[in-house]
């Protein structure tokens, strides 16, 4: 059974991109897990999640995708160094990483990407400049796969993103 971590932000996340994922992930069989930073994930429309272990106490464990599920308000887990040692053990055993919406600003930040094709929400025109600083490329499009990233516009293609994942996993 193949197992998937999906890390929320504490705070503030989008609903539409855990909700729809996870559905999608539940009727394939994929073991899900899910995590943060502290137990409890609030939605940004109120709804709270609650997780059975932090990401800290996943910090040895190997999953076959990595989704992040973040909103505008989380980029501050861009400076979580454990987070970030996190995804970079992922991405060395070549596991699939999944980002949507503000979550790929942190792969750029991590500089995890470089040389990578990808897309994330630009809602303040400064994607671009991000991905050339980390040495990305930015391709102007919904959906972006190369190799065993996967990342996504935002809630508009969350279904694409999700089959994406799946795909990827078959």
């Amino acid at each position: 059974m193949k197992k998937i971590c999906m890390i929320l932000a504490p705070k503030n996340f989008r609903d539409l991109e855990f909700i729809v994922p996870k559905a999608f992930f539940e009727v394939n069989n994929f073991e899900i897990i899910t995590t943060s930073t502290e137990l409890i994930s609030e939605w940004r429309f109120w709804y709270i999640q609650n997780h059975q272990k932090t990401i800290y106490k996943l910090q040895n464990e190997l999953f076959d995708a990595v989704v992040f599920v973040w909103w505008v308000w989380s980029l501050d887990l861009g400076q979580d160094e454990r987070v970030k040692n996190f995804t970079i053990n992922h991405i060395k055993n070549n596991k699939i990483i999944a980002s949507i919406c503000a979550s790929p600003r942190n792969l750029l930040k991590w500089w995890v990407v470089s040389w990578k094709k990808l897309t994330g929400n630009n809602w303040d025109n400064n994607f671009e400049n991000l991905a050339r600083e980390a040495w990305a490329k930015v391709e102007n499009k919904w959906l972006v796969i190369d190799e065993n990233l996967i990342t996504a516009y935002g809630p508009e293609n969350v279904e694409d993103f999700s089959l994406a994942i799946i795909k990827a996993l078959s």
